[in-house]
This record gives structure tokens, C-alpha cells and sequence, in this order.
């Protein structure tokens, strides 16, 4: 199979402890084949990007660059915005791929026999309120964002049921990824032992 037959991309799927939860952030889209479904950040490279850079750059374009903006109503999808936010967003691959450089997760092939070279990082992030990103996509009625999206935090134990009961729930980019839910309990073990060894300290 020549290299042009192999499918290149990736994405992320951000996590944080909030609470005594590990939740995954993931978003819902209001039209076309990904509408109702959770969808993890992610496409297919551009020509010359590694997998980070295409993950880090399909984050930042599909949040409208609101999610790091101290007020998502001022946040502007252009180039200024993207172009300030690569190096925030690239930092926390960073922190997080050095400590465990294993938290990502690689597609099936296709059904149809095409390769894919993707892999999808579950990358640790700083919780935050999406209530009003997502009440910015849905007022904008078309005049600033391209389509609507709507954020979510998954708790782990709802996002690995999914996966297991009713994978339905899960856009197939999702459902494709290689051994998601032991990556994801690999998470939430790690983010436990952390909170109790700092809990011993104290």
C-alpha cells in the first residue's frame, strides 16, 4: 500500500479532575453526520504536520478559539486568536506526553481495508465552565462561527459506558479509537494516585 493510500490525522480529547470526578471533554455538533453524537477534537493533517500539530490546531479551530479567552463573547475565530493560542495549547501536550507519552490511542483500519495513521491524546487540562462558549455558538445564529457546537465534560465511568453499552452515543471516530477505555481507566487511576499522594502530604 503506497504512503498517499494511508489516512493521516488526529485529535484530543482533554481531561481534568473537577471535584472527586475524571471528566473528558468532548463536543456534540447540531447538523449533519455528527449531529447528537460525542465528537472528540480532531482531522486530517495538513501537509507537513506531525500528529500534535494537527491535534493542537483542530482544538483551537473547532472551540472558535473561545476556549482559553477570559470572555468567550470576545473571542474571534481569526488567524491573531488561533496564532496566540497554538503555544498555550501545545505547553499541555507537552506536560502531559512527558509524563505519559502512552495516553493516546490509534484508529481501526477501515472496513474497506484503508490504513490509518491517526492517533487520538487524552491531554490533562484545566477545568472550565463551557456554559458560556456554548451559549455563544447558540445565539451566534451563523454570523461569527461556521456551525454550531456544544461542549461537554464526560465523567470517565459515563464515557467508558458508553463505550461499552451504547457506543451509538459515540461519533465512529470515537468508537474507532484502540483500546479507549483502558487508556481512560489508565488516566483515572493516575489522577487518583496523584490526588492521594498530595492528600498525604498535606
Amino acid at each position: 500500500m503506497s504512503v498517499r493510500e494511508i489516512a493521516m490525522g488526529a485529535g484530543v480529547i482533554p481531561f481534568c479532575v473537577h471535584g472527586d470526578e475524571v471528566c473528558f471533554l468532548l463536543h456534540k455538533t447540531f447538523s449533519g453526520r455528527r449531529a447528537g453524537c460525542l465528537v472528540d477534537f480532531g482531522g486530517g493533517a495538513k501537509p507537513g504536520e506531525t500528529h500534535v500539530q494537527t491535534a493542537v490546531r483542530e482544538f483551537i479551530e473547532e472551540t472558535e478559539s473561545m476556549f482559553f479567552c477570559a470572555n468567550p463573547a470576545d473571542a474571534s475565530p481569526g488567524r491573531a486568536s488561533f496564532d496566540a493560542q497554538v503555544p498555550l495549547v501545545r505547553a499541555l501536550f507537552d506536560r502531559t506526553l512527558t509524563v505519559s507519552p502512552g495516553w493516546w490511542c490509534s484508529r481501526a483500519d477501515s472496513t474497506k481495508g484503508k490504513r490509518r495513521d491517526w492517533k487520538t491524546f487524552f491531554i490533562e487540562f484545566e477545568y472550565r465552565d463551557v456554559t458560556a462558549m456554548n451559549r455563544e455558538w447558540a445565539s451566534d445564529a451563523g454570523r461569527r462561527f461556521a456551525r454550531r457546537r456544544e461542549l461537554v465534560w464526560v465523567p470517565a465511568s459515563i464515557l467508558c459506558g458508553y463505550y461499552r453499552h451504547a457506543p451509538g452515543k459515540l461519533w465512529k471516530r470515537v468508537r474507532e479509537l484502540e483500546h479507549a477505555t483502558e487508556t481512560i481507566q489508565a488516566i483515572v487511576e493516575c489522577m487518583h494516585a496523584r490526588r492521594e499522594t498530595r492528600a498525604g502530604l498535606e
